[in-house]
Parts: structure tokens; sequence; C-alpha cells
């Protein structure tokens, strides 16, 4: 599948904490939205289920070289296309909110089949902006 955009929306977006050592070589970073749910862990990150209803903002990105880009963000992910897997690795419409356009994206979700355990752990964020959501709770980003 030829997709050149990935959808951040978690401690890769600009500016935090993980951004420079793993999303520092972007091309372009554009605000984006989709639809899903947003749930802060308790572990220090969010995560997102691919669900029809809410929405989750963030950023679209593209790299130079996007197997490169891809192949590190599936191990920091955990995500392994042939076995168990901690995120998911999908292919989403995604809004850029600049241009009012969509574009397929490549987006790591959480399997659906562990909504209801974050449910119990984490903390839904139902305007889906995690960066907000750590700013008002006084979290450090």
């Amino acid at each position: 599948m030829d997709v050149s955009f990935v959808f951040i929306y978690g401690t890769l977006r600009q500016g935090l904490r993980n951004h420079d050592r793993y999303c520092g070589d972007a091309l372009t970073i554009e605000p984006a939205v989709t639809t899903g749910r947003l749930y802060h862990l308790p572990y220090g990150f969010p995560t997102m289920f691919d669900v029809p209803d809410g929405r989750v903002l963030g950023e679209v990105m593209t790299f130079p070289d996007i197997e490169k880009t891809l192949e590190t963000l599936d191990h920091l992910e955990g995500y392994h296309p042939h076995g168990r897997c901690h995120y998911l690795r999908i292919v989403k419409r995604i809004t850029l909110l600049t241009e009012d356009r969509t574009v397929p994206s490549w987006v790591y979700v959480y399997p659906e089949s562990r909504l209801r355990e974050i449910q119990r752990v984490g903390t839904f964020i139902p305007h889906g902006c995690w960066r907000k959501f750590m700013i008002a709770e006084k979290i450090p980003v």
C-alpha cells in the first residue's frame, strides 16, 4: 500500500518528548483530525481506538524515507505484523485542518479487544487532544 503520511497524536507530536528522537527528520507537519476515541494511560502516554464516534486531534507528518520511519515506529509502538502486537498500525482517512482535505495515513491504534480494559485504567479524553489534556492536568509532556 502506497501511504506516505503518518498521523501522530501523542508523545511523537512536535515539541513533545519523543518527537526529536523518532520524528525529528519529518519533512512536513500539519495539524490534523480523525475519528476515534483517545485515552490517557497511567503509563504516561495516550492510546487511540479506531471507532466511528469521537475525534482525535494530532499531526500528519511526511518523512524522507517512510519505510525506515515505519520500521522505527513499529519497534517503538510494539507493532509486529505477524505476531502479538501492543499497537496495531492501520490506514485511516485523516483530515488536514489547514487544507480541509483528507488523506490516507498510517496510525497506531490499540486493538478493539482492549477497549474495556482501557476504560477501567485509562482516562477518556472527550475533546480528543492529548497535549491539551496534559496541560490541563499539569502533567509534564
